[in-house]
């Protein structure tokens, strides 16, 4: 079996050595697990010299290096189409992969002929696990992210189990699968692209093509600011992460449902966050940054559904 190791990068020259390195002694350790591997960075329009970072950490890698940010899916289908590998393992350059993790995710697929996807269990540094596989956006995972619900029954999960969704932190898709399904969806420029492709298994109806999560195979997040609660991510980066995810979910509404259920929960968030708004100004409640972050997500899912006019299209800025 041939692995084709996927990495997108952008400005992360801090950590993908380190991610390198990981993936690195995984491959030199091939012998005993008896597979090939290939390592593919896309490097998006990176401006801190990620790219010679990557090429300096690891020479052997096959280096793409974008003059400008084409977003990820579009990165990662250029890493899928260099691919040769039985088994496309996305990786994010923000995650060490910890030992004897690649063979777990092979075991699943050695094991199991309708696994389609394995993604593997993310740790932070105190080696909690981190929410990373749950439900596709709808109903119930969107009232759990507006209402700040964090509980999932995958955190503490120790054994493979069949799930709807993982995101492409550490994860492996069959290379046979991508060529039947089509390749990840470029319309997703910033977030959901990974919600999409798993979308299109599970509506595919095909009883060979399962997601799993395998808690055995893990990845230790690096950048601790990474995989955090939305509003934590505003306070740091401003309201182009809340611009990013409601434009992705308009778009993601209408492809897999229709434009008023797009309109529905862009409608949601403008009640719910306003809502919280208002309960922010109470003192002792809120804070700067509550607020801001609120007032941005009423304003962002306002702007988000008559730019892409209920997901119908999906604008570059």
């Amino acid at each position: 079996m041939k692995l084709s190791f996927v990495i997108v990068t952008n400005n992360t020259s801090k950590f993908i050595g380190r991610c390198l390195d990981s993936i690195k002694q995984t491959i030199e350790n091939q012998t005993a697990s008896k597979f090939e591997a290939e390592v593919i960075v896309v490097d998006n329009a990176s401006s801190d010299d990620c790219g010679t970072i990557a090429k300096t950490a690891l020479p052997e890698i096959e280096l793409i290096q974008n003059s400008d940010d084409k977003g990820y899916a579009a990165a990662a289908n250029q890493g899928i189409k260099r691919a040769t590998g039985d088994l496309i393992v996305f990786v994010d350059p923000r995650v060490e992969v910890l030992a004897g993790s690649v063979r777990r995710l092979m075991d699943q697929f050695a094991t199991n002929a309708s696994c389609a996807v394995a993604g593997g269990k993310i740790i932070g540094s105190d080696n909690l696990g981190l929410k990373t596989a749950d439900r596709l956006p709808g109903l119930v995972a969107n009232f759990k992210r507006m209402f700040g619900c964090t509980c999932s029954k995958t955190r503490n999960a120790d054994q493979p189990m069949p799930v709807n969704f993982v995101p492409f932190t550490f994860t492996a898709v069959r290379r046979d699968v991508i060529a039947k399904l089509g390749q990840l969806d470029e319309r997703f420029y910033a977030g959901l692209a990974d919600a999409d492709f798993c979308r299109r298994i599970v509506k595919s109806l095909n009883p060979s093509y399962k997601i799993y999560l395998v808690p055995q195979a893990t990845a230790r997040v690096l950048d601790k600011f990474s995989l955090q609660d939305e509003c934590t991510d505003y306070a740091l980066n401003g309201s182009k992460v809340v611009k990013a995810r409601t434009r992705s979910e308009q778009m993601y509404f209408w492809k897999h449902y229709c434009p008023l259920t797009a309109l529905f929960f862009g409608g949601m968030d403008m009640i719910v966050f306003s809502i919280r708004y208002a309960a922010y100004l109470i003192p002792g409640v809120g804070s700067k940054d509550k607020r801001g972050y609120a007032c941005s997500v009423v304003c962002e899912s306002a702007k988000a559904i008559l730019a892409t006019q209920l997901g119908t299209q999906f604008p570059a800025e």
